[in-house]
C-alpha cells in the first residue's frame, strides 16, 4: 500500500513542526482557559466527574496507594494524577500540560500509523488533522480520562503494528502490556480480537509462531490485570472478582426511555439498575430479556445511537464544548479541524482501502471495537474521542487518494470521490433532535448555562468582583428563557440577588423556583434565609419548618429555625 506518487520529505522536519504545533496549541489553549471561573470550578464542585478522579487521586497520594475498597471506576487514570501530584505538587495545570504532551506524543504515533498501513503522506495529513483537532485540544485540559485514553489507544495500535512487522515474541508481549494499561484505564474487549487478527488473519507465520505470539501478548495483558483483580478479591472480603464496580453507567443509555445520548436517569432506568444489582453477569441477563421484550424500542434505540455516533453533533457530558467556544476567547473559535470534516473523509477512506493492498485488517478491528463499545453505552463526545484518530487515519488517506488523482489527472474518479464526501459531510451536520427523539434545541443546554452561572458565583465570593454576578445573570436569563421552568436557574437568580442584597428580588426569584420544583427542601430553607434578613421572622419560621419537614434529617435546617428570633 505504498504508492509513492507523492514524494514526502526525506528529513522529519515537518513531522517535528507538527509535534511542535500540536504541543504549542494546547499550551496556549490551557493557560487561555486558566482564567475562566468554570475551569476550576468544575474539579471542586461533586456534580462533576473531574471532582471524582481528583478525590480518588487525593485519596491515593495521602497514603491509600493500595486503597481498602472496591475500585469504583477504572483505577489507572486516578492512580496517573496522584503521581503527577506527587511529582509536581497538587496542580491541575501540570495535569493538563501532561496530557498536552501525550497527546502531541501522539500526533508522532499516529504519524507512524498511518505511513506503515497506508504511506508517509498519510501519514502526515493524519498528524496534522489531530494536531489542529477541536475536541482534542478541548478535552486536553479536564481532568477526565478521555484524553488519557486516546493517547493509549494510539501507543497500542502501534505496539501491534510494530509487532506485527518484527514477529518477534517481545513486540507481542509490550502490546499486551499497553492492552492491560488500556483495561485499567477503561473496560474495553480489545484483547480477544487481537486474537482473532493472530490466528485468522495474519497468514505470514506458522501456526506454532502464532501460539506464541498469543501466549505473549496474553502474558503481557495479564501481567498487569491480575494484580488487580487479585487486590479487589481481597480487599471484598474474597467476594468480587473485577477490575472496577462500574456498571451502572450502561443503563444510561439502554433503558426504553433513553435517548441513546443523554445520560437517563429516568425511573426505568432506577428500575433497571435495580434489577441488576451492580453485577455485569445479572446486567447481561437483564439485558437480553429487555431486547427479547422490547425488540422494537431497542431496535430505534441502537439506529438512534448508530446514527448519533456518526453524526457531527459533539454530544456534552458534565461539559459542553459549545459553551467553551462560544463564551470564552480561546483558540476554539479558530478554524480548526472537526468531527464532520473527519467523519465524512474517514467514512469515504474506509471504502476506498478496501481497494487497496495489503488492507489494514488491524485497523478496521480497532476502529469496529472502539465505535461499537461507544454505541454500546451512549453517544457523547468524551466517549468517542478515543476511536477519533482511527477515523483520521482513514480520512487521511482519503485526502491522500485525492491529491494522487489530480496529480494523475484522473479528474473523473477525483470528482466522484470530492462529490460523495461532501454528500456525506452535509448528511451528518449536526441533529440536535437526535433523529427525531425530540425537539431541536440549542447546543449549549440550560444545564450548562447554570453550571457556569455557578462558577462565576463561586468567583465573585473569593474575589468580589461585582461582574462576576452580571454574567452570572446574564446565563440564568438565558437558561430561563430557553426553559422557562427550570428552576435552578431561578434559585440561582435568588443568590445572586441576596448576595447584591435585592432583597424582595431574590425572595420572588426563590418563589418562582419553588412554583416549578415545589417539593425541594433547599428552596424553602434559602427562602426562609432571606425572609430572616428582612426581618419578616413569622414567614422565615414557616418556610424553615417546610424545609425540615420534607427533609427532616437535614440538621441545616433545624438549625436555622433554633437561630429565628421569636417575634
Amino acid at each position: 500500500m505504498n504508492c509513492n506518487r507523492l514524494t514526502a520529505p526525506k528529513t522529519n522536519w515537518a513531522i517535528i513542526f507538527i509535534f511542535l504545533a500540536a504541543l504549542s496549541i494546547r499550551l496556549l489553549y490551557i493557560f487561555q482557559i486558566l482564567g475562566f471561573p468554570l475551569t476550576e470550578y468544575i474539579v471542586k464542585s461533586d456534580v462533576f466527574d473531574q471532582y471524582t478522579y481528583n478525590t480518588s487521586a487525593m485519596k491515593i497520594l495521602s497514603g491509600g496507594w493500595i486503597g481498602s475498597e472496591v475500585f469504583g471506576k477504572e483505577p489507572l487514570y486516578p492512580y496517573f494524577l496522584a503521581v503527577i501530584y506527587k511529582i509536581f505538587g497538587y496542580s491541575h495545570i501540570a495535569v493538563y500540560i501532561m496530557q498536552a504532551i501525550l497527546t502531541s506524543l501522539g500526533v508522532l504515533f499516529l504519524y507512524r500509523i498511518a505511513d506503515l498501513l497506508f504511506n508517509r503522506t498519510a501519514g502526515y495529513i493524519a498528524a496534522f488533522i489531530l494536531a489542529f483537532y477541536s475536541l482534542s485540544i478541548y478535552y486536553d485540559a479536564f481532568l477526565l480520562r478521555e484524553s488519557f485514553i486516546t493517547s493509549l489507544n494510539i501507543f497500542l495500535l502501534y505496539l501491534i503494528l510494530k509487532a506485527d512487522r518484527k514477529n518477534r515474541p517481545g513486540a507481542w508481549f509490550l502490546a499486551g502490556i499497553a492492552l492491560g494499561f488500556l483495561m485499567l484505564a477503561r473496560h474495553n474487549i480489545l484483547l480477544p480480537f487481537v486474537l482473532i487478527y493472530i490466528f485468522f488473519i495474519k497468514k505470514t507465520v506458522k501456526l506454532a509462531a502464532m501460539y506464541k505470539y498469543a501466549l505473549m501478548l496474553i502474558a503481557g495483558f495479564f501481567m498487569l490485570i491480575i494484580p488487580v483483580l487479585i487486590r479487589n478479591y481481597a480487599v471484598s472480603d474474597y467476594k468480587y472478582i473485577g477490575i472496577s464496580k462500574e456498571v451502572n453507567a450502561f443503563w444510561a443509555g439502554n433503558n426504553p426511555a433513553s435517548s441513546g445520548v443523554d445520560v437517563d436517569w429516568s425511573m426505568e432506568y432506577n428500575h433497571l439498575n435495580n434489577r441488576a444489582g451492580g453485577s455485569i453477569k445479572k446486567t447481561t441477563i437483564v439485558f437480553f430479556n429487555e431486547l427479547k421484550n422490547n425488540p422494537r424500542t431497542y431496535a430505534l434505540l441502537y439506529l438512534r445511537k448508530i446514527w448519533m455516533f456518526f453524526n457531527s453533533y459533539e454530544a456534552p457530558s458534565n461539559t459542553n464544548y459549545y459553551l467553551y467556544r462560544n463564551e470564552f476567547p480561546t483558540v476554539l473559535r479558530w478554524p480548526l479541524f472537526n468531527f464532520q470534516f473527519i467523519c465524512a473523509l474517514s467514512l469515504m477512506g474506509i471504502f476506498l482501502s478496501f481497494f487497496a493492498k495489503p488492507k489494514p485488517y488491524i485497523a478496521y478491528i480497532v476502529i469496529s471495537v472502539l465505535s461499537v463499545s461507544v454505541i454500546l453505552f451512549h453517544i457523547q463526545d468524551r466517549f468517542r474521542l478515543p476511536a477519533v484518530p482511527f477515523f483520521i487515519i482513514f480520512a487521511s488517506y482519503s485526502i491522500y487518494y485525492i491529491m494522487e488523482k489530480i496529480i494523475n489527472r484522473s479528474y473523473l474518479k477525483t470528482s466522484i470521490a470530492i462529490i460523495i464526501s461532501l454528500f456525506l459531510f452535509i448528511m451528518i451536520r449536526p441533529d440536535l433532535t437526535y433523529a427525531g427523539f425530540r425537539p431541536e434545541q440549542d447546543k449549549v443546554r440550560v444545564i450548562d448555562r447554570t453550571n457556569l452561572a455557578l462558577a462565576y458565583v463561586d468567583n465573585y465570593m473569593k474575589y468580589r468582583d461585582n461582574s462576576d454576578l452580571e454574567k452570572a445573570l446574564k446565563q440564568c436569563n438565558i437558561a430561563v428563557k430557553e426553559e422557562r421552568g427550570y428552576f435552578i436557574a431561578y434559585s440561582i437568580k435568588g443568590r445572586i440577588y441576596f448576595l447584591e442584597n435585592r432583597l424582595a428580588d431574590s425572595a420572588e426569584e426563590y418563589r418562582k423556583a419553588l412554583l416549578y420544583n415545589s417539593r425541594n427542601p433547599f428552596l424553602y430553607n434559602d427562602l426562609a434565609g432571606v425572609y430572616c434578613e428582612q426581618k419578616d421572622y413569622r414567614k422565615a419560621l414557616l418556610y424553615a419548618k417546610r424545609a425540615l419537614r420534607l427533609f427532616p434529617e437535614n440538621k441545616i435546617s433545624e438549625n436555622n429555625i433554633s437561630l429565628i428570633p421569636e417575634r
